[in-house]
């Protein structure tokens, strides 16, 4: 059941993505012309220039390298052909002489800001595509509490994210993923909940640079025990397809699908075959700042019933956040605040008997580093829900307030 605040998302992600450019073929006749000049005039920098720039638009990177080499060599302080010929061994995959150059050319001092920008990006993935394998995660425990109903508790979540360079020609990268999440209120409340997943696959960077699409095929396993959807203890396996696009610094776009099967834990309970969709854009004014939007939509059917439990859901997300130094000597020295809003809507049919939930959160949140990966972060949240099954409205407010201590490593 889509409704209009994701159709609407969809529209503008649509928007703002740009489909690759197709190398035509008077580009590489340009460029043929160009290269028999070349070899009656090779001391000739303007036919190199255009020779280098024609080759990486056709993704011959080793002809734009051995060019801009030479012009390297009769130009050794042009730091924007050093930056050129950086981002040619980037894409060939020769990290540690692309970063040489990235290094030289970020010392000329002749660069723009928009140059040294680029420089920083593509240093600091050259140097971590150079260490071929790497890793990332998040550790955090807190404390929930609801302020209408009472209920409180403990709770504590955590990610960690595997990256190991295959080392082809397209940068392969084999991409696992860990996360986790436990909430706990108290032995009288029936809200306990818990969740695990894996996702591991390959991704393609399908242009070979720190821009432009990539693509990964994964499969995934996971269990959770009283999700959204679902009450009860289950086991999930899945597979999927996911789409990153990071167009340039500003923005990126991104889509993900996933299909499988939920397994029931209890001997009593039922399966389901499940599919989960999700689209979104990134927007990054400023190295500081970020603005997400994302949609995503989702449904659930019992498995081998005559009658199948029939679960749709759709929402549409909107978040932001701002990092920032408030400059005094005794607080913290990094922090990040963001906000976000959401609306999401879930349709149940159940027999003959249909309930329709209509959901809208809104949020703030504060995270200050108190050390360089150690964090603290308060947030509070608002939720409305109006339930509607036969005919007969149940609505529901909630103000959550959290805090926790995180671990970035």
């Amino acid at each position: 059941m889509i409704r209009a605040p994701l159709l609407a998302s969809i529209a503008a992600i649509s928007l703002i993505s740009t489909p690759l450019a197709a190398q035509n073929a008077s580009a590489d006749a340009q460029r043929q012309a160009i290269f028999q000049q070349m070899l009656t005039d090779p001391s000739n920098r303007q036919l190199m220039r255009d020779y280098a720039r024609l080759s990486v638009q056709a993704r011959d990177f080793e002809a734009a390298a051995a060019t801009l080499e030479r012009l390297v060599d009769l130009e050794p302080n042009n730091a924007t052909a050093r930056v050129e010929l950086a981002i040619a061994y980037f894409a060939l995959g020769s990290y540690a002489v692309a970063e040489y150059h990235l290094a030289a050319a970020q010392s000329s001092g002749s660069l723009s800001p928009e140059q040294l920008t680029q420089v920083a990006r593509y240093r600091d993935e050259a140097q971590d595509r150079d260490d071929r394998s790497d890793y990332r995660g998040r550790l955090a425990v807190g404390y929930a509490y609801a302020d209408t109903s009472g209920e409180q508790g403990a709770f504590v979540t955590g990610s960690v994210d595997w990256r190991i360079d295959m080392g082809d020609a397209d940068v392969t990268q084999w991409i696992t993923e860990f996360a986790f999440s436990s909430y706990e209120p108290g032995d009288s409340s029936i809200n306990s909940r818990s969740s695990g997943r894996l996702r591991t696959g390959p991704q393609w960077r399908l242009a070979r640079d720190a821009y432009g699409p990539r693509l990964q095929a994964y499969a995934e396993l996971g269990w959770f025990q009283n999700d959204s959807t679902l009450s009860g203890d289950y086991t999930s396996w899945g597979v999927g397809l996911a789409y990153a696009n990071p167009i340039n610094e500003r923005f990126t776009v991104y889509a993900d699908a996933t299909t499988g099967r939920q397994i029931a834990r209890a001997a009593t309970g039922s399966d389901f075959d499940f599919y989960d969709f999700d689209l979104g854009v990134t927007y990054r004014p400023s190295r500081d700042t970020r603005v997400r939007l994302s949609g995503t939509m989702g449904g659930r059917e019992e498995v081998d019933d005559p009658t199948p439990i029939e679960i749709t859901e759709a929402s549409v997300r909107l978040a932001a956040q701002h990092a920032f130094d408030v400059g005094w000597e005794h607080l913290p020295n990094r922090w990040i605040a963001g906000a976000w809003a959401e609306a999401g809507q879930a349709e149940r049919i159940d027999g003959g008997t249909t309930t329709d939930v209509d959901e809208e959160s809104y949020g703030v949140w504060l995270r200050a580093f108190v050390l360089e990966d150690i964090y603290i972060e308060t947030t509070a949240a608002q939720v409305f829900e109006d339930s509607v099954t036969g005919g007969v409205t149940t609505s529901r407010e909630e103000l959550i307030y959290t805090f926790q201590v995180g671990w970035e490593f």
